[in-house]
C-alpha cells in the first residue's frame, strides 16, 4: 500500500509554495541596502571581512583585511618604523595631508593617526628616509598643486610626535613623485623628484648631510608628463642610477650615473610605447643577479617587466605580466609567498583592484594572478611590508575613496559577519523556521543571529547565536513583520574558510491574537524545501493525537513519532537528521491521512 502511494507521489504532480518564506542564494549585488525590502534578491546591508563577489556564495575574505583609515583619501602609501619602537608604521599622502599611522601594538590591528602636515596642497607622494643622518626616519612628500618637494624632520626626543618642515623646492611644477637615495655616493641621503608639468626628472644634493642646504641637479627637462621616479644600480657598476615614467610621453627611461657623482647622465630608453606610463620600479625579476625594470600603464592597462639582457641596461626584452588591468596606476615587487623569487603587485584605478602575480618559475615567464581586493574603489598605490611582524610580507594599498588598508596575502581572517537587508513579511507572521546550507571544513563554522520588530527603524537586539537550523517560534515575537538575519562565519584555520550557500526564513501569515484557530485538519507543505533539517508543519482544528512517519524513496520507514497529543492550532515538528535525498512524510490523526514530499540537502 505504501509503495503504491509513494509511486503516485513520485510520478504525480507537485506544487511547492514559498508564499510564506524568503530565501537568499546570492549576495553579489553588494552591500548598502538597509531595507525594508519585499525580497532579499542579491543585495544585503553590510559585511565585515566577507567576500560576496562570487555569485551564489559568501565566504571569509581572502586575504585577511585590516582597514587602517577608511576616511583617508590616499594617493600614496609607504611603510617605515617612524617611532623607532621596532614595528612597522604606515604613511600616506592624499588631498592636503601627509599622515602616519602608529602601529600601536605591533600587530597591525590598532592604529593611531598622526598628521604631519594638513596643508600640503595636492599631496601625491610620500617616502621615508633618514635625511639628516641622526638615526631617526624622516618623511618626504611631493605636492602636485603646491608644486613642492618637502621633507619633515623627525624629532630625536619624541620620534613621530614633533616635526620640523624643510622645503627642498617650492617651484617644482606639478610635483608628482618623490624618492631618496645617495646619488653622489658621499654617504648621505639625497632627494629625487618627478614634475608632471615641468617635465622634469631632478635630484637635489644634500650638501652637508643635514638636509638644510640643497643644490638642484636636473637630469632631464623634457620628460613629457613625468609622473614616477625611482633609483637603482641598473648597470651594476656600483653607483645609483635613476629611472622615470612619463605619462604623456608613454615612456619608461633610465639615466646612467656616468661619473658616479650625479653630475653627468646618459639616457637609455627602455620603452617609448608604454601608453600612459604611470609607475616605474626595479627588481631582479628573473633571478640572474642584475636589476630589471617594471612599469604600470594607465592607458594600455599593462603590468610589464623588461628583462635586462646583458646586465648593463642597454638591451631589454619586454614581458607583459597582465594586459587587462584597467587603469593600472602603481607597480611594486616583493617575495610575497616566501619562495625566494620576486613576485609583482599592482593597483588599478578603473578596476578598483589590488592584485599580486606569483612568479611561478622564478624566471618571470609564468605568472599566476591573485586578487587581493577587487572592490577597493579607485585603487591608486600599492606597497609591501611585514606589518604584523610575523616574518611574512603583507600588502598595503591606498585608494581615493577607500582609504588606507593592509592585507595578509596568505591567510583568512578568524571571523566575519554579514547583515541582511530588513525584510518586510507583509503581514502578521507566525515565525516558523530558520534554515541554511553551508560547507564547513574542519576548524570552521557558520552560525546566525536573527531579530524581528514592528518598527524597521528600531530592530532591537540580536538573538543568541544559533549554531544549527532551528524553529523560530521561541526566538522571534509572532506578529513582528520586519525580520533581519546576521550570518557569522568563523575559522580557527587561517588556510580554510566556511562557505554559506543559502539561508531561508519561513513563516505563516495569521491574525495574531484574534482567537481563531485553523478550520481544517491539514499537513502543510514543507517550508523551506529543500532543507538541511526538515520540519513537519500541520494544523489541528481541535486537540488530537497525531502520528508522524517518514519514508525514503524505497518505501523504507526511517523515522516515526507515535501518537503524541497536540493542542488546537498550528504546529511545527523537527523531524531529525537525515542523509541527503527525497523523503515522504505521512501524518495520521484519527481517520485523517496526508502525505507531503520533502528534500534534504547538506
Amino acid at each position: 500500500m505504501y509503495r503504491i502511494i509513494l509511486l503516485f507521489l513520485i510520478f504525480g504532480s507537485f506544487i511547492v509554495t514559498y508564499a510564506d518564506s524568503a530565501i537568499q542564494t546570492d549576495w553579489s549585488g553588494g552591500q548598502g541596502l538597509s531595507g525594508p525590502v519585499s525580497e532579499w534578491s542579491n543585495r544585503f546591508y553590510i559585511a565585515i571581512s566577507i567576500n560576496w563577489s562570487i555569485p551564489g556564495d559568501i565566504m571569509l575574505h581572502f586575504p585577511a583585511e585590516q582597514t587602517i583609515d577608511e576616511d583617508f583619501w590616499g594617493g600614496s602609501v609607504y611603510s617605515e618604523d617612524i617611532d623607532s619602537d621596532g614595528d612597522m608604521d604606515v604613511l600616506g599622502a592624499g588631498d592636503y595631508n601627509i599622515t602616519w599611522w602608529e602601529n600601536t601594538d605591533g600587530s597591525g590591528t590598532s592604529w593611531t593617526e598622526h598628521i604631519i602636515d594638513g596643508d600640503f596642497d595636492g599631496a601625491r607622494s610620500v617616502y621615508s628616509a633618514d635625511i639628516n643622518g641622526d638615526g631617526y626616519m624622516d618623511v618626504l612628500g611631493a605636492a602636485n598643486v603646491a608644486s613642492t618637494i618637502t621633507w619633515w624632520e623627525n624629532s630625536d626626543t619624541s620620534p613621530g610626535i614633533y616635526w620640523t618642515e624643510h622645503t627642498v623646492d617650492g617651484y617644482f611644477n606639478g610635483a608628482r613623485s618623490v624618492y631618496s637615495e645617495d646619488i653622489d655616493g658621499d654617504g648621505d641621503m639625497d632627494i629625487l623628484g618627478a614634475a608632471y608639468y615641468d617635465d622634469d626628472i631632478t635630484w637635489w644634493e644634500n650638501i652637508d648631510g643635514s638636509g638644510t642646504s640643497w643644490i638642484e641637479h636636473n637630469i632631464s627637462g623634457d620628460f613629457d608628463g613625468a609622473t614616477s621616479i625611482y633609483s637603482e644600480d641598473i648597470d651594476s657598476d656600483g653607483d645609483m642610477d635613476v629611472l622615470g615614467a612619463a605619462e604623456k610621453a608613454d615612456d619608461i627611461t633610465w639615466w646612467e650615473n656616468a661619473n658616479g657623482s650625479g653630475t653627468s647622465w646618459i639616457e637609455h630608453t627602455v620603452d617609448v610605447n608604454f601608453c600612459g606610463a604611470a609607475s616605474v620600479y626595479s627588481e631582479d625579476i628573473d633571478g640572474d643577479g642584475d636589476m630589471d625594470v617594471l612599469g604600470a600603464s594607465f592607458i594600455d592597462w599593462d603590468i610589464t617587466w623588461w628583462e635586462n639582457i646583458n646586465g648593463s641596461g642597454t638591451s631589454w626584452v619586454e614581458h607583459i605580466i597582465f594586459g587587462g588591468f584597467k587603469g593600472t596606476h602603481s607597480v611594486y615587487s616583493e617575495d610575497l609567498d616566501g619562495d625566494g623569487d620576486m613576485d609583482v603587485l599592482g593597483a588599478a584605478w578603473t578596476d578598483n583592484d589590488i592584485t599580486w602575480w606569483e612568479n611561478m618559475n622564478g624566471l618571470g615567464t609564468s605568472w599566476t594572478e591573485h586578487t587581493v581586493d577587487g572592490d577597493f574603489s579607485w585603487a591608486w598605490s600599492v606597497y609591501s611590508e611585514d606589518i604584523d611582524g610575523d616574518g611574512n610580507m603583507d600588502i598595503l594599498g591606498a585608494a581615493w575613496y577607500n582609504g588606507i588598508t593592509w592585507w595578509k596575502p596568505d591567510t583568512y581572517p578568524s571571523g566575519g559577519s554579514l547583515e541582511s537587508s530588513i525584510l518586510n513579511a507583509q503581514g502578521d507572521p507566525y515565525w516558523d523556521y530558520l534554515d541554511w546550507n553551508s560547507q564547513t571544513p574542519p576548524g570552521t563554522s557558520v552560525s546566525f543571529q536573527v531579530r524581528a520588530s514592528d518598527d524597521s527603524n528600531n530592530m532591537g537586539a540580536w538573538s543568541d547565536t544559533l549554531t544549527s537550523p532551528c524553529l523560530l517560534e521561541s526566538i522571534l515575537n509572532d506578529g513582528d513583520r520586519y525580520v533581519q538575519y546576521m550570518a557569522i562565519l568563523e575559522t580557527s584555520n587561517p588556510d580554510a574558510t566556511p562557505t554559506l550557500n543559502d539561508v531561508t526564513i519561513s513563516w505563516d501569515l495569521t491574525e495574531i491574537g484574534d482567537g481563531e484557530y485553523p478550520a481544517i485538519l491539514a499537513l502543510l507543505p514543507f517550508l523551506p524545501n529543500p532543507a538541511s533539517a526538515p520540519v513537519a508543519r500541520f494544523s489541528l482544528p481541535e486537540p488530537a493525537s497525531v502520528e508522524i512517519s517518514v519514508f525514503d524513496l524505497s518505501g523504507r520507514l526511517v523515522s516515526e513519532i507515535h501518537g503524541d497529543e497536540y493542542s488546537q492550532g498550528d504546529h511545527d515538528v523537527l523531524l531529525g537528521d537525515f542523509s541527503p535525498g527525497i523523503y515522504f512524510c505521512r501524518m495520521i490523526s484519527g481517520d485523517f491521512t496526508a502525505i507531503q514530499r520533502f528534500v534534504v540537502i547538506k
